[in-house]
């Protein structure tokens, strides 16, 4: 009988241990390697139970094996230690989030957030274009309104009424917004969205810091920028 090698044994545990949908988390690697190095014990008391007097086993294989054991256990902590920090980063993050409350962002984002009947946004036009069409979907990917857009090369902000292509106020929530145009070869390009909104309130989630708008979620680092409200500034003065 042959003690097998780590990596043999470490498979075999995890081929064993029930499959599940979710990532194996630390202390569920420390579990099966425990599991591993108890089937490991039981595999060298019965070598050793049966080895031939005459000619016994040679102890550096199994030492290696021990030797590997520790490494493996070793590395499973270093882990637990690593989500640890990494966790208490992304708190620390989610604190710091909390100024943003209050305050305007600009997002490099294509969602927009109906708030009151009204949502704000700017679309980037980077070449002259023969044509241009604005286009904004629900959250349903429905399209609810298809307009011309500024053809010119240009920065355009846009005070949306939160009205569908019929005249109709839509209802407050999550949007997308595109802006699509061709240039005088008829290649078709895509312009960079903008969105705008004031943060209230925000959310850690699997180790993501988001900043809420109304009910759309922007991630922390896809904010380019963050300014008093026009409200707050004109009280100050």
């Amino acid at each position: 009988m042959n003690v097998g090698n780590i990596q043999d044994l470490l498979g075999q545990s995890r081929a064993n241990q029930p499959k599940s949908s979710a990532p194996s988390k630390t202390d569920t690697a420390i579990e099966g390697l425990q599991d591993t190095y108890d089937n490991f014990l039981l595999l060298l008391t019965k070598q050793l139970q049966n080895q031939d007097p005459l000619n016994p086993m040679d102890t550096a294989q199994f030492t290696q094996q021990l030797i590997g054991f520790s490494q493996v256990e070793q590395q499973i902590a270093s882990n637990k230690s690593l989500e640890k920090l990494i966790a208490l980063q992304s708190a620390t993050n989610a604190f710091g989030a909390v100024g943003f409350i209050g305050n305007e962002v600009q997002v490099d984002s294509n969602q927009v957030s109906l708030q009151g009947g009204k949502a704000t946004f700017q679309y980037e036009i980077d070449r002259t274009a023969n044509r241009a069409m604005l286009t904004v979907t629900d959250a349903r990917g429905q399209v609810v309104l298809v307009q011309e857009a500024n053809k010119a090369v240009g920065t355009y902000r846009v005070d949306w009424n939160g009205k569908d292509a019929f005249g109709n106020q839509l209802p407050d929530g999550e949007y997308r917004v595109a802006v699509s145009y061709d240039d005088a070869q008829g290649e078709i390009y895509s312009a960079k969205i903008t969105s705008f909104g004031v943060v209230d309130s925000t959310e850690i989630k699997d180790g993501e810091v988001k900043l809420f708008v109304g009910s759309v979620g922007f991630p922390i680092d896809k904010v380019l920028k963050v300014t008093k409200p026009a409200a707050d500034e004109a009280a100050e003065t």
